[in-house]
């Protein structure tokens, strides 16, 4: 009889589970599975921001060094000084180069390097960011500093292209570049392009100039005067104020028609002289 009834309470418990011991192993499962999704919601999200994260902060870091290295090889920051833009303006010693420019669009989509050539005629542009980012912020702002050298100060955001909210990143860098304007040239400074460029300008004159050798002018001189004196004028030298000669021997050399020259001199008398002279 005992044999008969064990091998009926074996029978019965392969049967199957019971419902309490059902219950307990769905609430199990459920609280397991519960923490997973959780686990594998936190690692998904920490993933796409942190995809999210490096793509703009390598756009950042490309593009700073960039305009660093650019500011460090010009030879001019066209800037205004002490004026915010979204552009920042060089002048490069390369012909091919000669001008270039580092601005972000009207629609903030990108930041872009523009080079123009010493022509003014040919012209290459590529943006230097992808469309991962968006520009939050680009501002540039030239510092002229006392003793020949110049800062430029680079406002940078970028932004994470994306509708998808956890993935939206924002990287922001700020840095002051600075570079030196004074220089002591070793060789001869020679422009890239004849009769084009300007040393000093009518707003921004040099002061006092020396010079060892030979000066030779093609177009007009003005001596004591300003930019505007010269304008419409035929005279090749125009001169306001006195032109004095250090010695009796010096003197204004004229050129006749038939191709002498005759210095003009002043006698003790303040009478005028004439003598021959070689020409110029």
């Amino acid at each position: 009889m005992c044999d008969i009834m064990k091998k009926m309470n074996w029978n019965d418990r392969r049967g199957g589970f019971t419902l309490i011991e059902v219950l307990i192993y769905a609430v199990i499962f459920s609280i397991s599975a519960v923490f997973l999704v959780n686990i594998l919601t936190s690692v998904t999200q920490t993933e796409v921001r942190q995809n999210s994260m490096n793509n703009v902060s390598q756009q950042v870091t490309f593009v700073a060094n960039t305009i660093q290295r650019l500011v460090r090889q010009s030879s001019l920051i066209q800037n205004p000084s002490g004026v915010a833009s979204t552009t920042l303006s060089l002048r490069m010693s390369s012909s091919t180069q000669d001008q270039t420019f580092i601005f972000t669009d009207a629609s903030s989509t990108a930041i872009y390097l523009k080079t123009v050539d010493a022509s003014g005629t040919a012209s290459t542009t590529f943006a230097l960011t992808d469309d991962a980012v968006t520009v939050g912020n680009f501002t540039v702002t030239k510092f002229e500093v006392p003793g020949g050298s110049a800062v430029v100060q680079v406002d940078l955001t970028l932004n994470y292209n994306t509708g998808v909210q956890r993935a939206k990143v924002a990287r922001t860098w700020r840095g002051a570049i600075s570079r030196v304007s004074a220089a002591t040239f070793d060789s001869s400074l020679v422009p890239n392009a004849a009769g084009t460029f300007d040393l000093g300008g009518s707003s921004a004159a040099w002061n006092n100039g020396f010079f060892a050798g030979n000066v030779n002018i093609t177009g007009k001189l003005g001596i004591g005067t300003t930019p505007t004196d010269l304008t419409g004028t035929a005279a090749a030298i125009k001169i306001i104020g006195d032109a004095g000669f250090t010695t009796s021997t010096y003197g204004v050399i004229l050129m006749s028609p038939g191709g002498t020259c005759f210095r003009i001199g002043v006698s003790n008398s303040g009478a005028f002289t004439t003598s021959t002279a070689t020409c110029p």
